[in-house]
């Protein structure tokens, strides 16, 4: 069994996605996980760390959100032999804050508004008749 360590680091709209690494110790890809979480929150503790180490050697996953705008996510993936299982190949899904925007333009659409505002400055959308 191989378990395959992944990063997942949101920063202010932007979202990238890593491989850590690759590992057939449950325990050792924990450790590498933790490791990445202990770099991204300098203040945690040696007892937080420790206790999020055994939360992704157990559960698989973590997430740790800074604020509204930094949000760190560890996966382990457990791929037994070559190709990974049906249903299984899913590491992370982001489509929740993709759609709920979707949602709010389509509503502001709905209810007849064309222009967009961003940092308290309108920009408009030029409509043809």
């Amino acid at each position: 069994m191989l378990y395959i360590i992944t990063r997942l680091l949101t920063e202010e709209g932007r979202t990238e996605f890593s491989i850590l690494g690759a590992t057939e110790d449950k325990k050792r890809a924990a450790e590498i996980a933790a490791e990445v979480y202990k770099d991204y929150n300098k203040a945690a503790s040696f007892q937080n760390i420790e206790m999020i180490t055994e939360w992704l050697a157990t559960r698989g996953s973590y997430s740790f959100r800074k604020d509204k705008a930094h949000r760190l996510q560890l996966a382990i993936t457990k791929l037994a032999g070559e190709v990974q299982e049906a249903g299984k190949e899913v590491v992370f899904h982001a489509a929740a804050e993709e759609e709920e925007l979707m949602r709010r333009m389509s509503q502001a659409l709905f209810e007849g508004r064309h222009t967009a505002e961003r940092g308290g400055e309108v920009h408009s959308c030029p409509l043809e008749q």
